[in-house]
């Protein structure tokens, strides 16, 4: 989603026994935006290295790409993926030394699927979908402005929002019309999305103004656009944007 603030800033989540923090120090990680949104960063895997390794907060579990599986020579069993609204068929497997600057995992259990519609989105090649079960091991601040990732603890002096947070998730609260909408922090979507399912809530505050076509990992899916209003996330307001829902 692309966000209003210079920076997200983010204390630990739930960690995984099996990610180990190489250092406590704070640590920077230069990485690249695409299509405004997009953060791509250097990382490797085992002996692999200089893998394009997209930033997404909302990949759960972390994804790798099927080229680079079989590059690796994974044993992979077969299983499934909750994306967007569907279903998807993905392999499941275990990765080895996962490693963005100073961050690094021993073992990390991720998804194999094929990523090539990241990258004809995106026009750059992804290697995999790096989320919070890799990301979450510390507190770190992204900053769109700089184009860095900041490992380490968070500057105090950042607008703060409460979250909820879960093993591969995080939650804040938005307000739309005094009403509270439970909100996926999702890095690797373009814009904000709203289900159909909680409509309820922010029906009054919305005025449809289109149509668009959003793509994922399960295909190209139908969206409305729709302008909402009265927003606020936290102190800010976010007046009358246009946004996108199912």
């Amino acid at each position: 989603m692309k966000w209003v603030y210079l920076a997200i800033a983010l204390l630990a989540c739930h960690l995984s026994p099996q990610v180990a923090l190489a250092a406590h120090n704070r640590s920077e990680v230069p990485f690249k935006l695409y299509r405004g949104y997009a953060i791509v960063v250097r990382g490797s895997i085992g002996n692999t290295h200089n893998l394009n390794l997209l930033i997404d907060t909302g990949a759960v579990p972390s994804v790798l790409d099927s080229r680079i599986a079989r590059k690796l020579h994974l044993q992979t069993t077969r299983g499934t993926l909750s994306v967007f609204t569907q279903q998807v068929e993905v392999e499941r497997a275990t990765i080895a030394n996962v490693q963005i600057g100073l961050l690094h995992a021993n073992v990390l259990s991720i998804a194999v699927h094929d990523l090539s519609n990241a990258e004809q989105v995106l026009g750059i090649r992804v290697d995999g979908m790096i989320g919070l079960d890799f990301l979450g091991q510390t507190a770190f601040t992204i900053d769109y402005g700089s184009k860095k990732i900041t490992v380490g603890p968070v500057d105090p002096s950042l607008t703060a929002v409460p979250y909820q947070s879960g093993p591969g998730y995080i939650v804040v609260e938005m307000q739309i019309r005094h009403r509270i909408i439970p909100l996926l922090v999702d890095t690797g979507a373009s814009e904000l999305v709203l289900f159909q399912t909680a409509e309820k809530d922010w029906l009054d505050a919305n005025t449809i103004v289109g149509r668009r076509t959003w793509s994922n990992m399960s295909g190209d899916v139908e969206l409305q656009k729709v302008h909402l209003s009265d927003v606020f996330l936290g102190p800010t307001h976010w007046g009358s944007r246009g946004r996108a829902h199912t």
